[in-house]
């Protein structure tokens, strides 16, 4: 959907969206309780999700650790470094999508 500037309904309803997603992300005391509402409810998707973050965030300290010994050369690194990059997004986007109940893809 394009929207431009003469199309007032469409701009009051993509502002109203986007408030309301701004509003799920505050760190008030309703967000933390729907926050861990969410939690509860999708406790294992959460706990896969937090594993496999973890797991990438030690691939990409390997990664690091590896490209400063010399093991690897600047394309290598940069090849898998993004590879990992995409994935820790794509994880991200799946979390944010549970905690505000979205459906936004990467």
């Amino acid at each position: 959907m394009v929207v431009t500037l003469t199309d007032e309904k469409d701009s009051a309803s993509i502002k109203k969206s986007l408030d309301d997603t701004v509003h799920k992300l505050e760190q008030g005391t309703s967000s933390s309780k729907s926050w861990s509402s969410t939690m509860t409810s999708n406790r294992e998707e959460w706990e896969e999700l937090k594993a496999k973050i973890g797991e990438r965030q030690r691939e990409l300290k390997e990664l690091v650790n590896e490209k400063k010994a010399g093991s690897i050369g600047q394309d290598e690194f940069d090849l898998k470094f993004r590879k990992i990059q995409d994935e820790l997004t794509e994880l991200e986007f799946q979390v944010y999508n549970m905690r505000l109940g979205t459906d936004v893809r990467v």
